[in-house]
């Protein structure tokens, strides 16, 4: 059963996000997540884990916690897209893009036409093939000539 202070303060939070007022999406989804515990619910709903954990990222830097915060959250609810767009979104943050792209696909497959989702793969954009393809993507020589390919 949903605890509307807790919606209450879980909707404001997603306004302040879409906004681009992370801290203050952070203050009103750690509230969420603080009143689902003090009404005595032992884990609080997945989507204010998730959002707690994408705002603790972006505006407080606190990767670690975020990524565990995020991941939890998909373990309570492996079927909910935003919660693994939200993991993604941290992933990214982190500079673990290949973990973010594991966690969009994921999302993907429970909604395949998430918009916010697909958004963040194309801005990830293409690998390019590896210039010697003979070689691992990961060899030296393919690394230092991609690097010089595209210094970006």
């Amino acid at each position: 059963m949903l605890n509307r202070t807790a919606e209450q303060s879980f909707e404001r939070g997603k306004e302040a996000l879409d906004s681009g007022r992370w801290k203050e999406a952070l203050a009103y989804f750690e509230a969420a997540v603080a009143i689902e515990r003090r009404a005595g619910v032992e884990i609080p709903q997945a989507r204010y884990l998730s959002f707690y954990g994408l705002c603790l990222a972006l505006a407080g830097r606190q990767f670690h916690t975020a990524m565990k915060v995020c991941r939890e959250a998909s373990s309570i609810e492996r079927y909910n897209p935003d919660v693994h767009w939200n993991l993604g979104r941290v992933m990214l943050a982190c500079q673990r893009r290949r973990e973010a792209y594991r966690a969009f696909l994921h999302g993907l497959r429970h909604e395949p036409t998430h918009m916010g989702i697909r958004r963040e793969i194309v801005k990830m954009g293409r690998r390019r093939r590896p210039i010697l393809p003979f070689l691992s993507r990961s060899n030296p020589i393919n690394v230092f000539l991609g690097r010089r390919r595209s210094p970006a």
